[in-house]
Formats: C-alpha cells, structure tokens, sequence
C-alpha cells in the first residue's frame, strides 16, 4: 500500500493514538507495524488526545506537522 494524495479524517477519542508515517499500514491512519515489516526506516507518530477532536491525518508523506495534514499534497 502507497502513500494516497489526500488526508484521513477521523473523529478522535481521547487516549493515545499511534498513526502512520510509512504509508504501508493496512490499517490507515494508524500504524499496523508495517514499517518494522518491511524495513521503512520509519516510525509511527505517537499522538494522545485528552479530549475527542476530528483530526485531519497526512497520508501523503510530505506534511512538516506530522501526523497532521499542512495541505503539502496540494502541491503534488
């Protein structure tokens, strides 16, 4: 699975979340363990929420405030 030109929009639960950074999860946005899988070099970005919120989530790999989206793939 590829890194997607577009965000996630998920609606968040407080707790601590752990997304996606490699663009291979089955399980997007959030980390499957994939990267230790498939040896990407990367590591998911640990995230907690004390209160729920409707979070835009990068899955484009170009975003400078990972995990959130800066609209990076705009530019693609």
């Amino acid at each position: 699975m590829a890194y997607q030109n577009k965000p996630f929009y998920v609606n968040e639960t407080p707790g601590t979340k752990y997304y996606c950074t490699c663009g291979e999860s089955e399980n997007k946005p959030y980390c499957d363990g994939s990267h230790d899988r498939k040896d990407t070099g990367k590591s998911p970005v640990e995230v907690t929420l004390e209160r729920p919120r409707r979070l835009t989530i990068c899955d484009c790999g170009l975003t400078k405030t990972s995990p959130i989206c800066d609209g990076a793939h705009k530019n693609c």
